[in-house]
């Protein structure tokens, strides 16, 4: 399958700290990409990169779609960050106008969505209008647009609805449509928050650690999902967990990430066999957990 994300030589550093060094993977169109490692592995940090969260201070990312149309990630992003720039009042004022607003905004509009290991839903707001909150650049928001209340903004809004209900009903939480996020239990919230995010219509959805608290039927319910969202949706996953039997059983591709570089790479029964691996991770052969 021809690769829709390409990562090389991906680097990132914060002051004397060196989080990634030379970071490399293809995520191929269509598949579930998984990212693995110990805490502090670097793995959430290649997260914040992709979705922009962090500006790299090098390498590339790359989007390659099925139409021909390619993205530069780091160039949507600004370019490369360098700490050096700070010395310059103007960067400076840059940097941290990307930090309060531009790099999530400017990901997603790529077509880069993700969700996180804690869940950050709003949680006094009901499950419905949580999908809704997602989806305001699909609206019609100019202002004027809004206060005439103009047919193509009825039009954008009533899409919108529909499209929530859609997603709520696909993860089996249009019941709760009415309730608020904080009431839910755990694992719907988890679910909920995946459904914010293919409200935004992504081409790469990024899950971090999407089964971290759920119970044994959940995980197993997640994995259908995620499953299901690639072979009927055209979603293309790269997933972080800890879950290595969720990984093992829905992953094309495995990415094993140590001290910000990656180790090992390719299909779960390559990289479950892989000495380096089993050593660095997994632990040996025979040992408990493995």
């Amino acid at each position: 399958m021809a690769a829709l994300l390409t990562v090389r030589d991906l680097s990132m550093r914060f002051g004397g700290v060196v989080a990634l060094n030379g970071v490399g993977f293809e995520v191929a169109r269509g598949s579930v990409t998984a990212l693995i490692g110990p805490n502090g592995a670097g793995k959430t940090t290649v997260f914040n990169c992709l979705t922009g969260f962090y500006r790299p201070c090098g390498g590339a990312m790359r989007l390659s779609y099925a139409d021909g149309l390619q993205v530069d990630l780091i160039e949507i992003l600004g370019g490369p960050f360098r700490w050096r720039d700070l010395s310059s009042p103007r960067a400076f004022g840059r940097r941290l106008y990307y930090k309060m607003f531009g790099g999530a905004a400017l990901a997603a509009r790529a077509g880069v969505v993700r969700t996180f290991q804690n869940i950050r839903l709003f949680k006094e707001m009901t499950a419905m209008e949580n999908l809704l909150v997602a989806q305001r650049a699909r609206v019609n928001n100019q202002l004027l647009a809004g206060l005439l209340e103009s047919a193509s903004y009825r039009r954008a809004e009533a899409e919108a609805v529909e499209r929530a209900w859609y997603w709520l009903d696909f993860f089996r939480l249009a019941d709760d449509g009415n309730r608020l996020a904080g009431e839910l239990p755990y694992g719907r919230q988890r679910r909920l928050e995946i459904a914010r995010a293919m409200c935004v219509g992504p081409r790469l959805l990024c899950l971090d650690e999407p089964a971290a608290g759920l119970n044994p039927n959940e995980t197993r319910e997640l994995s259908e999902w995620i499953l299901a969202l690639r072979r009927g949706h055209g979603v293309t996953v790269c997933l972080i967990e800890h879950d290595m039997g969720l990984v093992m059983e829905i992953s094309d591709h495995v990415v094993v990430l140590d001290h910000g570089q990656v180790i090992a790479s390719g299909r779960p029964e390559r990289v479950r066999d892989d000495p380096v691996v089993l050593e660095a991770y997994l632990g040996a052969p025979g040992e408990e957990g493995w």
